[in-house]
């Protein structure tokens, strides 16, 4: 069973008389986490060394350790976030001499006094395969309990749930694609509306157009004050179709409604230099 992020972390001291950053006191608690999560025999090879984004880099003794843990990754960052511990999405990986024995300090965000001069042992390769074996074991294991309870996997990456059938990081993805289509539409053909645009996405809901909505408004209206500021256009025109894009977007009208003089009242003096000065250029 993991150790709570809580218990984890107010338990990790790193000595250094200061206050520590917020990915300190992650590092922290993974390191804590970490043989409970992976298992005594794959601790002893690995190491989380620190974080870089939404990536947890961990050193391992050997190349086919990363190869090894880059297969089980998914059941890692799952772990983690299952701990309390947020915002961490892949593992990375680099080769050295992971020290046996007690893991470093955290220092600025990431391990210090990790490594080791004694050579990796020549039977790494067994070791290696019946680390991984007895890792594997204990993931089903773990899932079959969970299955036992009433748990289900999610439909997309696996990961078991207590409840709905997606995971946090997976829903998380989805919205973040649907996001991602959503807004080229709204760009390409803002006319579309709620309707036109849920019935090329699948899933989409009112709330969540009106959220992409908002943000790409915002979007534009910066772009928008750049050119006011600025006085410049893009040869390419990329500003008027952001205009274009903006204006249908806030009036939710067709094209053939927006006349000019509706187009100057909502982009005030930025019409000029959009359209006036273009055309009589």
């Amino acid at each position: 069973m993991l150790t709570p992020l809580s218990r984890a972390v107010g338990g990790w001291s790193p000595g250094t008389g200061r206050s520590k950053t917020p990915d300190e006191h992650a590092l922290g608690a993974i390191l804590s986490l970490w043989p409970a999560i992976v298992g005594e025999d794959v601790a002893k090879h690995t190491v989380p060394l620190e974080r870089k984004g939404d990536a947890l880099v961990v050193m391992t003794s050997s190349s086919a350790w990363s190869n090894q843990l880059s297969l089980l990754a998914g059941h890692i960052v799952r772990a983690l976030s299952e701990a309390g511990i947020d915002g961490i999405e892949r593992l990375r990986f680099r080769i050295g001499r992971v020290r046996r024995g007690p893991l470093g300090i955290v220092a600025n965000g990431h391990v210090q006094a990790f490594e080791s001069r004694a050579p990796v042992s020549s039977a790494a390769t067994v070791t290696l395969e019946e680390a991984f074996l007895r890792f594997r074991e204990r993931v089903d294991r773990g899932r079959d309990a969970k299955r036992a309870d009433g748990w289900n996997p999610c439909t997309k990456c696996g990961a078991m749930l207590p409840e709905g059938n997606r995971c946090a990081p997976c829903a998380t993805e989805d919205v973040e694609q649907r996001s991602t289509r959503v807004q080229r539409l709204m760009f390409d053909a803002p006319w579309l509306g709620y309707e036109g645009i849920s019935e090329l996405v699948e899933g989409l809901s009112k709330d969540e157009y009106e959220m992409n909505r908002a943000t790409l408004l915002a979007r534009w209206w910066e772009a928008l004050e750049r050119v006011r500021k600025t006085g410049k256009v893009s040869p390419g025109g990329l500003e008027r179709q952001i205009a274009s894009s903006y204006l249908l977007l806030k009036t939710g009208w067709e094209p053939d409604r927006i006349t000019p003089l509706i187009a100057r009242n909502e982009l005030r003096d930025v019409y000029d230099l959009l359209y006036e000065k273009h055309h009589k250029t």
